[in-house]
């Protein structure tokens, strides 16, 4: 068993929304607003590869969810150095933002992702898993609304012999990212307003 995580700050951040995204990290798709449309989650392509992801980005773009997907990727790749038992890790990212984004601070999705870490930790098992959560500022225009808000990016990586024991394990990671993101108690550090007031 093993569980890390830590916490970064991006003052960089990103624009919302964006175009696609392609360097030697990311190979995204671009922004697709997915509020309220859990069919359109349903069909986004990185979420076709992994049902674990497929089931998060539904879960978050239900009608009345507190928080909704601004980007996500997956991929894998081999560690050369370190235990042969945790070489092959498999990995992504959800980044995700507050539906009240406008009023919700920093420090607010600080408690919040430390919450969310807590959660997945009580998951962990047997598995092996890094998790970073990255307080990124997002320039928001959306919703004629055009300022700079705070979102987490939270980047995963789960180890294993095999990559098949990777993938299975990373499948774990994210169903426990997305009961922790879905739950209302861990929502309330947040004090999220209902959707529909956005």
């Amino acid at each position: 068993m093993g569980f890390q995580i830590s916490f970064e700050g991006d003052l960089k951040g990103i624009t919302v929304p964006y175009p696609p995204l392609h360097d030697e990290i990311r190979n995204n798709r671009g922004f697709t607003d997915l509020r309220g449309r859990p069919d359109e989650a349903r069909k986004i392509a990185e979420g076709l590869t992994s049902s674990a992801l497929q089931n998060l980005l539904v879960g978050l773009a239900r009608p009345g969810s507190s928080l909704f997907t601004l980007g996500c990727d997956l991929g894998a790749h081999r560690e050369k150095r370190g235990p042969k038992r945790l070489r092959e890790v498999a990995g992504g990212y959800v980044q995700v933002i507050c539906v009240n984004y406008a009023n919700v601070g920093p420090e607010e999705y600080r408690v919040f992702a430390e919450a969310v870490g807590t959660a997945i930790g009580h998951a962990v098992g047997a598995d092996h898993w890094k998790v970073k959560f990255v307080l990124t500022a997002v320039r928001f225009n959306l919703d004629g609304y055009a300022d700079v808000v705070p979102s987490v990016w939270t980047w995963f990586w789960a180890s294993g012999a095999t990559p098949a024991a990777a993938l299975a394990s990373r499948g774990r990671l994210i169903g426990a990212l997305a009961g922790a993101l879905i739950q209302n108690a861990i929502t309330k550090p947040l004090k999220i307003m209902p959707a529909q007031t956005c």
